[in-house]
């Protein structure tokens, strides 16, 4: 019956044999200094159309079956057939433990079988379709152990069962020190970029939970999103997250990456807002986003290749949309959006690398494999980055349209109500502590002739020092405010003297004089400046602010305009 189902099976693989094998394969010593062995080259393959034939009938008849040499980036679709791979391999050194390695993750299923010294078979299963736990060694990619207890060549049979993508895995022989070698540079990497996405993404989290901002949401989803489509693509997450459930380590290969791209559309759509530029995009990327969860459901129900095809194909449509969005978001010039524009590119420029791998346009690399990785670690802090800078314009936005209600919008001093509200509190606390405190009434005396000889542009410059010289005299506890056209009013909170007072004014003035870059050259601000002790009796029993105001502006307005005495003292 082995010899009729050989038979059977040898017209229907014909057609896949690129040219007839040798009589013998190769012996492969496993004794290379550098501890890795490459099986390109030094194996065969032969395809079973079928997917029926068992070991013994491919043990049997290994030399009349049209096996062909494998190269080195060999891809072929399966879906429903078998691979079977086959290499001889002899172990000189016993006391070296050696270890073949299917390098991709994603494999439906794979096993190896050998006879051992006694003739028996060794049969070692690993896949997505069984359990990670289960495997001869859990870990991010199948990995079985070669014979250890004989010296002679053993031939090694490789049964592959792949659906929907290209198989185009590579297989290599290790040492043991030389897997452990690179599993640890691997998880070294791996768990570093693992962890700026996982710190990133509390960090927007936290930041859009204080500040209410759907960017850093958005961002938050993203990266997440697309670190747990990493965690599938590279076996992470069968390896860590997942190692007992089979059905999901398969599933999410092709769930993940869907989610991934649908995340990334609507980040990019909440951090460039194209419905401001462009309603047509705006519409598209919000179908493009159901369209992909639609076929994403679908391909789980049915899943197919060519259904697999057509949500690669969106993913590929997802990224040109996002790449629309962005571009439109250079386009416009803020430095901000300009970040955010940056923190795509490294993910768009490597994107290609594993759409193609999964097309079976390309082999599987180190670029296909990893390159994605690279691309994402280098643009989640640029997108942070981004991001910080979005909220800080947006925050000191919210901060200014706050302030006007208490400021003064050319100076940034405070506005006449404001301060007005301070100096009745002032006020209270005189008659309560029986202190008094200072009001200092300025006016720029200047200011006409600012805007007569040089324009309202240099008589605005004029205003605005004149704000900064009664800022810079302002302690923590006072307050300025500008209260006319050319008018100021600073509070000195007491208790102070009225020589303490005289002080003050004297050092605005002052200070006032000292040349700037902002007015004509030869030109000072020339201030004149009225002081009152209050509370002022004049003004009242009860404490009334406006009536003070009011009493000092009239006094400082009956100061000769060209006055040579800067200073004027009211009440004492």
């Amino acid at each position: 019956m082995g010899i009729l189902a050989a038979c059977l099976l040898l017209p229907a693989t014909h057609g896949w044999a690129q040219h007839a094998a040798d009589a013998r394969l190769p012996v492969l010593q496993l004794n290379a200094p550098d501890g890795q062995v490459a099986l390109a080259d030094h194996s065969q393959f032969w395809i079973d159309t079928t997917g029926k034939a068992v070991l013994e009938q491919v043990e049997s008849w290994e030399y009349d079956l049209p096996f062909a040499r494998r190269p080195a980036g060999h891809t072929v679709l399966l879906d429903g057939h078998v691979m079977w791979i086959r290499f001889n391999a002899m172990q000189p050194d016993l006391s070296q433990r050696w270890a073949l390695e299917v390098s991709s993750a994603g494999v439906d299923r794979v096993s190896l079988h050998y006879r051992n010294a006694a003739g028996d078979w060794i049969e070692q299963k690993a896949g997505d379709k069984l359990p990670v736990s289960r495997w001869p060694r859990p870990d991010r990619f199948p990995v079985f152990d070669l014979d250890a207890e004989q010296t002679r060549p053993v031939t090694y049979f490789i049964r592959i069962e792949h659906a929907r993508t290209p198989f185009s895995a590579p297989l290599f022989i290790y040492s043991q020190p030389a897997l452990l070698a690179q599993r640890m540079q691997e998880q070294f990497l791996l768990g570093a970029y693992f962890g700026l996405a996982v710190l990133m993404a509390l960090v927007a989290a936290a930041n859009a939970v204080a500040f209410r901002d759907r960017s850093f949401a958005a961002y938050a989803v993203y990266i997440s999103a697309r670190a747990a489509a990493q965690a599938a693509m590279l076996g992470i997450g069968g390896q860590y997250l997942w190692p007992d459930s089979p059905a999901w380590n398969d599933l999410s290969a092709f769930l993940l990456p869907v989610l991934a791209a649908c995340s990334g559309i609507w980040f990019a759509r909440v951090v460039t807002r194209p419905q401001r530029f462009s309603a047509p995009l705006d519409r598209l990327s919000l179908h493009l986003i159901m369209l992909l969860a639609l076929v994403a459901v679908l391909d789980t129900v049915y899943p197919t290749h060519a259904g697999f095809v057509a949500t690669t194909a969106l993913i590929i449509a997802a990224i040109s949309v996002i790449c629309a969005l962005v571009f439109i978001a250079w386009q416009s010039g803020d430095p901000t959006m300009r970040w955010i524009a940056l923190g795509f590119v490294p993910v768009v420029v490597m994107a290609p690398f594993p759409v193609l791998r999964n097309l079976g346009l390309v082999p599987v690399s180190f670029l296909t494999q990893y390159g994605l990785t690279l691309g994402a670690a280098l643009e989640t802090p640029l997108l942070f980055y981004g991001l910080l800078r979005h909220a800080a314009q947006r925050r000191e936005a919210r901060a200014r349209a706050a302030a006007l209600a208490q400021t003064e919008p050319l100076t940034g001093l405070s506005n006449q109500h404001t301060f007005e509200a301070r100096l009745h509190e002032a006020l209270l606390r005189s008659n309560r502590y029986q202190h008094r405190s200072a009001l200092l009434m300025i006016d720029l005396s200047n200011h006409g002739w600012f805007a007569r000889e040089h324009g309202r542009q240099i008589s605005d410059y004029a205003l605005v020092l004149a704000g900064s010289c009664l800022r810079k005299l302002a302690r923590d506890i006072d307050i300025a405010a500008r209260v006319g056209d050319c008018e100021f009013a600073l509070l000195i909170e007491g208790p102070v003297s009225p020589a303490q007072a005289v002080a003050a004014a004297t050092q605005l003035v002052a200070r006032a004089l000292q040349p700037s870059d902002l007015l004509p050259v030869g030109s000072r601000l020339k201030l004149h400046v009225a002081i009152a002790m209050v509370p002022d009796a004049q003004c009242g029993e009860h404490p009334n602010a406006a009536l003070h105001l009011a009493y000092m502006l009239k006094s400082l307005r009956e100061m000769p305009a060209n006055t040579r005495k800067s200073i004027k003292t009211v009440n004492f």
